[in-house]
C-alpha cells in the first residue's frame, strides 16, 4: 500500500495578511511544555519523548482574540478534513468533530519522536498539521514506512497543512530544530 496517497498536502490555507496577524498574536502568547498522553488521558512531560512547548486554545476564554482565532482554526481545520475525505470519493466526512487546538513552538533542539496519534484514551480519525512558518532549520515532519525501511519527509512551507489518518498505518515524528523557531497548529479529528 502506498501509504503517500493518504497524506494530504493543503497550501495557502490562510490569507497572507490573516497568516501574519496570526503569528503576531502567537508571539504574545505563553506556552508551556507540552505533554505525551499516558493513562486515564493523563499528560506527562517527557522530554526524551517530545521537547516542545504548546498553548491550547479555549473558546472558552475569557479572551475573545483567543477565542477567535481558535473559531477559525476549528473551522479551517474542519474545511480542510471534509476536503480530504472527499478527496477519496466520500459524500460523508470522515469526522464529526474537531479537537484541541493546540499551537506549537519548537525552538532549537525541539523535536517529537516517532509515534500515533491514535490510541485508547484518545480515539482520533484524522491528523493535521498547519505550518506557519519556514524561517527555521531541521524540524521536518516525516512519515516512517512500517517496515523502518524509509521516510517520506513533507517539504516545509509555510501555510500549508498536511492531513492524514491518526492510526497505526501513519507513525510520524517532528525531527529536531538546528536553527530559529518552528510554528505550527496542531488538531484531531474523531
Amino acid at each position: 500500500m502506498d501509504l503517500k496517497k493518504y497524506i494530504g498536502i493543503y497550501d495557502k490555507v490562510f490569507p497572507l495578511k490573516t497568516l501574519s496577524i496570526f503569528l503576531k498574536y502567537i508571539n504574545t502568547l505563553d506556552f508551556e511544555d507540552a505533554g505525551v498522553v499516558g493513562n486515564n488521558k493523563q499528560q506527562f512531560i517527557r522530554k526524551d519523548i517530545r521537547n516542545t512547548k504548546s498553548k491550547s486554545l479555549s473558546r472558552h476564554s475569557s479572551s475573545m482574540t483567543e477565542v477567535h482565532w481558535q473559531n477559525l482554526l476549528i473551522g479551517t481545520f474542519a474545511k480542510t478534513f471534509n476536503h480530504y475525505s472527499q478527496s477519496f470519493g466520500s459524500n460523508e466526512n470522515f469526522v464529526n468533530d474537531i479537537t484541541d487546538i493546540q499551537i506549537l513552538k519548537y525552538k532549537v533542539g525541539g523535536f517529537y519522536k516517532y509515534h500515533v496519534d491514535h490510541c485508547k484514551q484518545y480515539p482520533r480519525t484524522l491528523s493535521g498539521i498547519f505550518l506557519l512558518n519556514n524561517d527555521y532549520e531541521g524540524g521536518e515532519l516525516s512519515f516512517r514506512n512500517l517496515d523502518k525501511t524509509g521516510e517520506e519527509n513533507i517539504p516545509v512551507e509555510p501555510n500549508r497543512m498536511i492531513v492524514w489518518p491518526s492510526n497505526f498505518l501513519f507513525p510520524h515524528t517532528v525531527k529536531p530544530v538546528k536553527k530559529g523557531t518552528r510554528y505550527s497548529v496542531v488538531a484531531w479529528g474523531l
